[in-house]
């Protein structure tokens, strides 16, 4: 059983190296072109890598935290995907996965204030990604009833990745950084570091392509 758990860990770390990696080149790649779609698939294959290896080794070594952010990240990936396809329409699949992040929103909140109260701050964490999925969930949920505008399918496109990449670097800083930190207040604003650093971005982003219809972050500098 060891040597099955330390496979999967060391498939799981290099799938996330993998993710981490694809997605920063993702983001410096002008979007629709053929180099930023195979990236972008090399991203999705690493999550879905990292969610596969991830949910048993937390059974095997109860994790919640890490078990609702593998659940988590993979949504993020998925949805993410699927809206960068061209000519998506969302389908049963689609809905169902929607609906389950609703659903495992929820869940991660109450679970993340549950470990706050029981004084593990690691659910301050958990919880905002609870809010996070829960916000995603809700509008994927309602999107999938109509037909979505090509700038509005992107900008989901965007959002879902950003969130999956942001799952995989706290799930980093967790297990590799956090037992090298003493202070409780440290800890906390490296879990939650990640989310206050990039959630801003998501929201400026998607303000950005409502308003021009840009798909890149900022324009280039001639």
């Amino acid at each position: 059983m060891k040597i099955f758990v330390d496979s999967l860990l060391l498939i799981h770390v290099a799938a996330g190296v993998v993710a981490l990696a694809s997605a920063f080149i993702a983001i410096g790649l002008a979007k629709g072109a053929k180099m930023h779609r195979k990236v972008g698939a090399v991203f999705f294959y690493s999550m879905l890598g990292v969610g596969i290896t991830a949910i048993p080794v937390t059974f095997v070594r109860p994790n919640p935290f890490l078990f609702f952010i593998a659940l988590f990240s993979f949504y993020m990936a998925f949805a993410g995907y699927r809206r960068g396809r061209k000519r998506h329409v969302d389908v049963t699949s689609d809905r169902i996965a929607a609906w389950s992040m609703l659903v495992f929103g929820v869940a991660m909140i109450a679970y993340g204030v549950w470990m706050v109260v029981s004084a593990d701050a690691l659910g301050w964490a958990l919880a905002s990604f609870g809010a996070l999925g829960l916000t995603f969930g809700v509008e994927d949920v309602l999107k999938a009833k109509g037909t979505v505008a090509h700038t509005d399918r992107v900008r989901v496109h965007l959002s879902r990745m950003l969130g999956g990449t942001i799952a995989t670097i706290t799930a980093v800083l967790v297990q590799q950084v956090s037992p090298l930190v003493q202070s409780s207040l440290a800890q906390v604003s490296l879990w939650l570091g990640p989310t206050v650093a990039l959630v801003p971005v998501i929201i400026f982003w998607n303000w950005r392509i409502a308003k021009t219809g840009k798909y890149r972050l900022i324009d280039r500098v001639r």
